[in-house]
């Protein structure tokens, strides 16, 4: 299995800014159910992991970032209960397979992270929604050359005459910040680069 975040070279400025559009994409806001008192939202942070292998491009190669499919967020244990909750923030790192399938979950310690089992039913929460998450896997797109692939790279997925489409395998991670203040829930969720 490949594990790791790509370093793209010789990226053009609309190339990276479809890139980062792909990201922005991903980051969700969502209303949730409760009672008439709670609401419940969602903001997420990908977190890129540090050390990972990188992978360089050849000019003639683009790259698809995984993108999220019907990935829920997290939710409040329905009998939560608590009035209040300062922001707490906790972070999840996975494997997203060449299938688009996660695995390898683990609750991540870092700065800015509580640490694993000072929320555990938060921490479950966590666990249990995005095991369940599914992506359109990071693949490399091999077109036959750079001039077919300036022509043809629209920085979505692989298109046009691609050669060859390699799924890749990647690590990434989520941090999560839940929060309860004056009865009224809220979980952001937010995918950074990690520390």
């Amino acid at each position: 299995m490949i594990e790791g975040r790509v370093v793209a070279a010789k990226r053009s400025a609309p190339e990276l800014a479809a890139a980062a559009m792909a990201m922005v994409a991903a980051v969700v806001a969502l209303g949730g159910a409760g009672c008439a008192t709670r609401t419940a939202g969602v903001e997420q942070r990908l977190i890129l992991p540090e050390g990972a292998a990188r992978y360089e491009m050849q000019a003639h190669q683009a790259f698809v970032y995984p993108a999220p499919l019907k990935n829920s967020p997290p939710q409040f244990p329905a009998d939560f209960g608590a009035r209040t909750l300062p922001p707490t923030t906790l972070c999840v790192g996975f494997v997203v397979a060449g299938d688009g399938s996660v695995g390898n979950l683990e609750l991540l310690d870092q700065p800015g992270c509580i640490a694993a089992g000072r929320q555990p039913r938060l921490d479950a929460a966590v666990l249990e929604a995005v095991s369940a998450w599914h992506f359109e896997p990071a693949a490399f797109c091999d077109y036959p050359d750079v001039a077919t692939r300036n022509r043809d790279w629209t920085g979505v997925g692989c298109a046009g005459a691609v050669a060859a489409v390699r799924p890749v395998a990647v690590s990434l991670a989520y941090a999560f910040t839940f929060e309860v203040r004056e009865g009224r829930a809220r979980i952001g969720a937010t995918q950074v680069q990690a520390r």
